[in-house]
């Protein structure tokens, strides 16, 4: 057999299961961008870096959101995680198809550093890693046989919530449809929680009065009441004004300018300095 024809066959030879290298990937096979993150729904900031590059590289989107404790309460906790994966999904894939992005969605549990590691070594081709507010850079570089990159925001230069919940779509501004149902059930669920949690105190007046007049251990009784009417309404405050898309401002501290200096006068003073003069 010629040596250049075993060159070639050894180059498209895909390792075995344990041998821990990366496989090569196919000459079809398109480049991948990585968005990681270990929440149900992915930050939308995280969402808009990726689709940005990936619509400039010419690269697709691997989404994968991992569930870094599959044993904690696992019937509730694993269907609101895959709600809000969903929801997510959905906004990303609305994102992606406006720029002719194609993306691919992954759903996986276990530590972030073995899920990476485990993809990064499979068959598709992942240039880089971009993750979400949580995850450890270094938990993932570890791991990582290609580059890791934080998104950060231009305004503080750390992770941080998004700052709009808007999207540009078809060059008008509007609030995502998944970011609105998810203000109206907050809405809903704590507006509920506020008002049993006023009309159990309305309707049993007299039982709760006796027990917060006792004193001692009962002190605590009414702090605990005043702490969750603050924490219900608020919540139901915050998430009713933000279904209706509307949004505190946030103002940038002022910078502290040094006062300008005075500019003096240019114009050249007269000489009144005494001179001698000779008469002819």
């Amino acid at each position: 057999m010629p040596i250049e024809s075993a060159a070639i066959r050894l180059s498209q030879s895909e390792p075995g299961p344990n041998t821990g290298t990366v496989a090569p990937a196919r000459p079809n096979e398109p480049s991948f961008i990585m968005a990681l993150t270990r929440n149900g729904h992915m930050s939308e900031h995280v969402m808009e870096h990726a689709v940005n590059l990936s619509q400039r590289l010419g690269y697709a989107i691997l989404a994968v959101h991992v569930d870094t404790l599959p044993l904690f309460n696992r019937g509730r906790r694993s269907r609101l995680f895959a709600a809000a994966m969903e929801e997510s999904t959905a906004l990303l894939a609305e994102m992606a198809q406006y720029r002719s992005v194609a993306v691919e969605h992954l759903g996986e549990s276990g530590k972030v550093g073995d899920v990476v590691g485990r993809l990064c070594r499979s068959k598709r081709r992942i240039e880089f890693i971009v993750i979400d507010k949580g995850i450890r850079m270094e938990e993932v570089a570890r791991s990582s046989p290609v580059p890791v990159f934080p998104v950060r925001t231009a305004r503080h230069g750390l992770f941080s919530k998004t700052l709009s919940h808007t999207q540009k779509t078809q060059g008008v501004f509007a609030m995502s449809t998944s970011s609105k149902k998810r203000y109206v059930r907050q809405c809903v669920l704590f507006g509920a929680l506020t008002s049993a949690l006023y009309a159990t105190v309305f309707a049993y007046q007299d039982v709760v009065m006796t027990y917060f007049s006792k004193g001692g251990v009962y002190a605590v009784l009414p702090v605990i009441t005043v702490f969750a009417v603050s924490y219900f309404h608020g919540n139901f405050t915050s998430a009713f004004w933000s279904a209706l898309g509307i949004e505190a401002s946030k103002k940038s501290a002022a910078r502290q300018v040094a006062p300008e200096q005075k500019v003096t006068d240019t114009a050249p003073r007269p000489d009144t300095r005494p001179r001698l003069q000779v008469n002819a």
